[in-house]
């Protein structure tokens, strides 16, 4: 039994264009030509409109986690503030009157001084609140030679001192920074209530 192959020389002289292509062959490959770069414009246009929408979704998800990340910073600065209330509770109503307490004693020990030693014969009165006196009594006779007397003076507020020597008279006065430290810090606890109700 012979085995029968194909002719390809026939196949080829069929398939093969002829020696007068004309006109429409032309016509044919700017068909085809058109079409390719109708289909390659098409392509490039579904890519950038698939880039356009990938960078649109990026940005509104990168936005989206930056308002989320903000939130969270916020809502864990809220809470570690709430955390710290009773600290701040008990440095403004504690801590906060003996400091301002010492730092009186030492304005009026610096202020003391420059008059002690100008003035070693004229007695210096001082004029304080009622509660700073034994912190002033304490400190001011071991630090002067000269006579210092110490008056009460229900009027002034803690924090607050006359210094007078004859008619000199000086004012020293913390009571403003001690209720402006009070205040900030009230002020930051009802703000941080605030975000907290927010939260």
């Amino acid at each position: 039994m012979a085995l029968l192959l194909e002719d390809f020389d026939t196949l080829a002289s069929t398939v093969a264009p002829s020696a007068d292509s004309g006109p429409t062959d032309v016509i044919e490959d700017a068909a085809r030509m058109a079409a390719y770069e109708k289909g390659y414009q098409a392509g490039w246009d579904d890519a950038a409109q698939a880039e356009a929408a990938d960078q649109t979704r990026i940005g509104t998800e990168f936005a989206r986690n930056l308002q989320e990340l903000s939130f969270t910073f916020h809502e864990a600065r809220a809470y570690v503030i709430q955390s710290m209330e009773p600290l701040l509770s008990e440095i403004t109503c504690k801590l906060l009157p003996v400091l301002m307490s010492e730092a009186l004693t030492e304005t009026v020990l610096q202020e003391l001084r420059p008059l002690v030693e100008d003035c070693a014969d004229t007695p210096i009165d001082l004029v304080v609140a009622p509660e700073s006196r034994a912190a002033l009594e304490a400190r001011v006779p071991d630090m002067v030679s000269a006579a210092v007397r110490i008056a009460e003076e229900p009027s002034l507020a803690a924090g607050q001192v006359y210094l007078r020597l004859g008619k000199t008279e000086r004012k020293i006065d913390l009571s403003g920074a001690q209720s402006r430290i009070v205040a900030a810090i009230r002020a930051l606890l009802v703000q941080n209530e605030k975000v907290l109700k927010h939260a």
